[in-house]
């Protein structure tokens, strides 16, 4: 199995097509247009958006349901009829609207944790809402921290 190939001396220096300059040395071109990737032309990370757009739905979800308790506790303090159910009533789906929205911001957190580790994209929504999700998470952190302190009590 011999393999023939060109010597060196068979083969041109140059291409032919390149121009010479009068001491026999390839002529000064314009060099070759090399694309040079850019980190403006990362797109953004599929999970850093997600848990941005999560982080915003939470908050928009907080505020409607303290807006809602806020509401059923007026309308029960203004009333005094049946006192106690109501406001049972509006305790529990304002704790159990909390539980499922932390629930979720802690997807959301993790979603954007993904997003931060992802390579050659850009990591803007991952960063905030990571961090939109995070302050969220240690406030309710805080609230449960608070009730248990004040129960003890």
């Amino acid at each position: 199995m011999e393999s023939n190939y060109p010597s060196k001396t068979d083969q041109p220096a140059y291409p032919p097509d390149t121009p010479l300059n009068a001491a026999g040395m390839p002529a000064e071109t314009e060099p070759e247009y090399v694309f040079q990737e850019n980190k403006r032309d990362y797109k953004h990370s599929g999970p850093g958006i997600a848990s941005f757009i999560i982080a915003l739905v939470t908050v928009i979800g907080y505020a409607i349901s303290f807006v809602y308790a806020g509401m059923q506790a007026t309308t029960i303090l203004s009333g005094s009829n049946d006192v106690i159910n109501d406001s049972s009533q509006a305790i529990m789906l304002l704790g159990l609207t909390v539980l499922i929205l932390a629930a979720v911001n802690v997807i959301g957190a993790v979603t954007g944790i993904i997003g931060l580790t992802l390579r050659r994209r850009k990591k803007v929504f991952a960063i905030i809402g990571t961090v939109i999700n995070a302050v969220i998470l240690i406030l309710f952190m805080l609230l449960i921290a608070t009730v248990l302190v004040n129960a003890g009590a």
